[in-house]
């Protein structure tokens, strides 16, 4: 087993830390907490729009 296979999750909660720590120490951090709440919402809507086929429908129509 490979360094990376046995400590993957580990590496890469160690990445998102480093991220949130610069985007912080950039941004300040009401501005990091929009950022990751304005994600976290698209994310949101995009599984709530793959799921439902509102988004194909739309892409459809418009092709005509």
């Amino acid at each position: 087993m490979s360094f990376f296979e046995r400590y993957k999750y580990s590496l890469v909660g160690g990445l998102v830390g480093l991220i949130l720590v610069l985007f912080i120490m950039t941004l300040g951090f009401w501005k990091t907490i929009l950022i990751f709440v304005v994600v976290g919402l698209c994310a949101y809507l995009g599984t709530l729009f793959e799921d439902s086929g509102i988004l194909e429908a739309i892409i459809a129509r418009l092709k005509r």
